[in-house]
């Protein structure tokens, strides 16, 4: 054979060669972004949420939030009640107001807000435990913050759910008890929980009171499965505009967000991960603001930027759109700051439309 001929051979295998290989490429790529495309439009059509007729609307309060706010928690407690006709809240049992000193427990905040709750037969959700709602999230007695034996600390920390348990479980209007808050999830001033202690203090819960127990996780960073297999009920939070660092990974520097994820989601995710949607309850859904101060400390420019009246009346549709059967505001004490003093009813006005 010519040396020319060989040579045109090579050459025309060789570009065959390429052509297969780079078609074969270019075909995988597309049905990559094919699946990519069409996943989600699948997922959506078989595992979408249905808005649910009845939903059962809450709120959450927090008495030392109502404080920071500049007002009188107890004043506000009963004009949050009576004002919005409240049916459902979620309550806290602070550890560090409770036992301030070791062994030496006053529950008579905590005791105040059930009564009166249990004046309207309203249904409450209890929170318990070290990790708590509202920043800085872990609301621990000083004694208890400054030991260093670990042993004795889980020992004390169970002696306070065991305690809390026995001293409120006559009230009836508890309905749900609340061990944690996203205590698998690295947020505010503090570690995150060990799944062990968590689970011994879910254990020392159910060998007091027959109750369900609910465990809160993020709705948008959490894992859900692993906070929900210990209870009976998943709570979630919904946040849509945040202000936020991200664990340091933008060097301390914060920045507004809002997280790119459609209302049926929520769904998606709980059908992957294995938890039942009727036994997830919203227990934190973002009505404030979130910024670099407490609220009654922005500028309204800078409220505006989370929680403008249209983003409130977004996130409410969000909300419903994704299918929960409940509900709970996260916020309703700055509603009361901007009517009572900022003379700004509007989000008041509307959420008590719901309750309604």
């Amino acid at each position: 054979m010519p040396r020319k001929d060989f040579k045109k051979d090579i050459s025309v295998t060789t570009f065959l060669f390429r052509r297969l290989f780079f078609n074969r490429i270019a075909r995988l790529l597309f049905l990559f972004i094919f699946i990519l495309v069409a996943l989600p439009l699948v997922l959506f059509f078989i595992l979408k949420p249905k808005v649910q007729s009845n939903i059962n609307y809450g709120v959450n309060f927090s008495d030392k939030y109502a404080t920071d706010l500049g007002l009188d928690w107890k004043t506000s407690y009963i004009e949050i009640l009576d004002g919005l006709n409240v049916k459902n809240i979620r309550l806290v049992a602070y550890w560090n107001d409770i036992e301030k000193t070791n062994d030496t427990f006053d529950f008579s905040n905590i005791k105040w807000q059930l009564d009166e709750a249990e004046k309207r037969n309203i249904n409450v959700i209890l929170a318990i435990g070290r990790k708590e709602p509202r920043y800085p999230e872990c609301h621990e007695p000083d004694w208890w913050r400054n030991s260093d034996d670990e042993k004795l600390k889980e020992t004390e920390l169970y002696e306070f759910v065991k305690k809390s348990v026995q001293e409120l479980k006559s009230y009836d209007v508890i309905k749900v008890w609340q061990v944690e808050n996203e205590p698998f999830f690295p947020f505010g001033e503090c570690q995150k929980s060990s799944p062990e202690i968590v689970k011994n203090e879910v254990e020392i819960v159910k060998s007091l009171d027959s109750r369900p127990i609910l465990i809160q996780d993020s709705g948008e960073g959490g894992f859900w499965y692993p906070s929900y297999k210990i209870a009976d009920y998943l709570g979630i939070s919904m946040y849509r505009k945040i202000w936020y660092d991200f664990w340091k990974i933008f060097f301390g520097r914060f920045i507004y967000f809002q997280y790119p994820l459609a209302h049926w989601t929520y769904k998606i995710k709980a059908d992957l991960v294995n938890v039942p949607y009727q036994n997830i309850i919203v227990t934190e859904l973002q009505s404030e603001p979130w910024g670099p101060a407490i609220n009654s400390k922005l500028s309204q420019t800078e409220k505006d930027k989370t929680m403008s009246r249209t983003d409130f009346l977004e996130t409410i549709n969000y909300a419903q759109k994704a299918g929960f059967s409940d509900l709970y505001f996260w916020g309703v004490e700055w509603w009361l700051w901007e009517k009572n003093v900022n003379n700004n009813s509007y989000f008041w006005e509307t959420g008590k439309a719901l309750f309604n």
